[in-house]
């Protein structure tokens, strides 16, 4: 029994936040909500024992020996009222919460009943009701104890051991083993765009998006990051839901070993508004982690090719300006690329006054009522089709600035990439990494 408790609690804890090394050796990562549960310290007298920092969205560090006897308890409790013959599998079931009589909320491809379409792949409703769901995740499915699978027999992870990378900027366009239903086309799904990066502090809190340029290179705004030093962030790639660690591709976390900010960049202004971090280790490529395709330097035929482009912004930003809380489910914004001179027009009817200059570093993309990137998708990327190319991607733009966010003939100002190719190289060049051409 010690030995199985001992594993339950390396299930607990999962791939990320011993990634991420923020816990004590005597702790382990969890929700806040299962810490408070599993406390026997005197509720309300003492409090849980917690500390004062965060390993993850919802997560606290929480000390080991608080789960295992309250897993010991809730075993020998189980087993008392167990009908005869009826026993569970502790090293299989205690990791998951319970949700309906003898049904545990478990990931959806770990359950034989969990719904699937007709290419195989799971339904998930993005915006599902947890009423519902008995209060499962949006990956979880309320699962009757005699339907769930092991571990070692989900299809999902094995697949991961055949992944072929075959170059720069390409989608996964229906998504990978969930269809989204009951959804406006603002979600985008399970690693549709494997080149979305979440820009973390140390305990876990979301700062800004990010690009993936290459597997050690990260592209983001400067203004996001013009306070902070490299050794405050980590860079996560692979993330869809903030709020779930439950996705069937585990995300991958990594330090920061340098941070380049544009030497032009105006706090001010935002022009030049650019910044590059360095991982200290690559990530390992995989279907839901792959870089995105840069663009050419600038040019009047690669200004069409955008304008004529499918374009896409991607964040957990706020869906409008309202809004009272960012998404949690990264969003999927389709965004017209806009001439200069054009955007600057528009931009001039706006408090900006009749004498505002667009500057060369920035384009625009939007216009478009009720479609916007918003508070919260600073860093993150403007990508656009590539002509010929089914399904393949380049960076256009950066998130920068905007005026309110999805009203109608009011774009979004991004950082242009190809007019800041030329220093997008040079960084690289620091550490001897040439760029992938697509």
């Amino acid at each position: 029994m010690e030995r199985l408790l001992k594993l339950l609690v390396l299930l607990l804890l999962g791939d990320a936040c011993w990634s991420l090394g923020l816990c004590k050796s005597d702790q382990i990562c969890i929700s806040e909500q299962r810490c408070n549960e599993t406390d026997d310290s005197g509720s309300g007298i003492f409090g849980p024992r917690i500390l004062g920092r965060s390993c993850g969205a919802g997560l606290v560090c929480c000390d080991k020996a608080q789960l295992e006897s309250y897993e010991a308890s809730m075993a020998t409790r189980r087993s008392k009222q167990m009908p005869t013959g009826m026993a569970i599998d502790v090293d299989a079931k205690l990791d998951y919460k319970s949700c309906d009589v003898r049904s545990l909320c478990v990931p959806r491809h770990l359950c034989r009943t969990g719904t699937v379409n007709e290419d195989g792949r799971f339904i998930l409703k993005p915006r599902i009701d947890n009423a519902s769901n008995s209060g499962c995740g949006i990956f979880e499915s309320c699962c009757p104890i005699g339907d769930q699978l092991d571990e070692k027999d989900n299809r999902v992870r094995h697949q991961l051991n055949d992944f072929k990378y075959k170059g720069c900027g390409y989608s996964n366009p229906a998504g990978l083993y969930y269809a989204l239903v009951g959804y406006n086309d603002h979600e985008a799904r399970f690693a549709e765009f494997p080149w979305m990066v979440a820009v973390m502090d140390l305990q876990g809190k979301y700062i800004c998006g990010g690009t993936l340029i290459h597997p050690q290179l990260v592209l983001t705004s400067a203004h996001n990051v013009a306070e902070l030093g490299a050794d405050e962030l980590l860079a996560r790639a692979g993330e869809y839901d903030l709020n779930s660690n439950e996705e069937p591709y585990a995300f991958q976390s990594r330090r920061i070993s340098n941070l380049w900010r544009h030497e032009q960049f105006n706090r001010l202004n935002f022009h030049n508004d650019i910044a590059m971090l360095v991982l200290e280790q690559p990530f390992q490529l995989a279907p839901h982690v792959q870089p995105l395709c840069l663009p050419a330097a600038e040019s009047t035929a690669l200004q069409k090719d955008l304008r004529e482009a499918e374009c896409f912004a991607t964040g957990w930003g706020h869906r409008h300006f309202s809004a009272p809380r960012m998404e949690h489910i990264l969003k999927r914004i389709d965004l017209p690329v806009l001439e200069h001179e054009y955007c600057q027009r528009l931009l001039r009817r706006t408090v900006l006054g009749r004498r505002f200059k667009l500057d060369s570093t920035f384009l625009c993309a939007g216009g478009v009522e009720g479609k916007d990137t918003c508070k919260g998708d600073g860093g993150s990327p403007l990508f656009c089709s590539m002509a010929g190319q089914n399904k393949r991607y380049q960076l256009a733009g950066i998130v920068s600035w905007g005026i309110e966010c999805a009203d109608k003939d009011i774009p979004a100002v991004y950082t242009s990439v190809p007019h800041l190719r030329s220093w997008i190289d040079e960084q690289a060049s620091k550490i001897n990494i040439k760029l992938e051409e697509p």
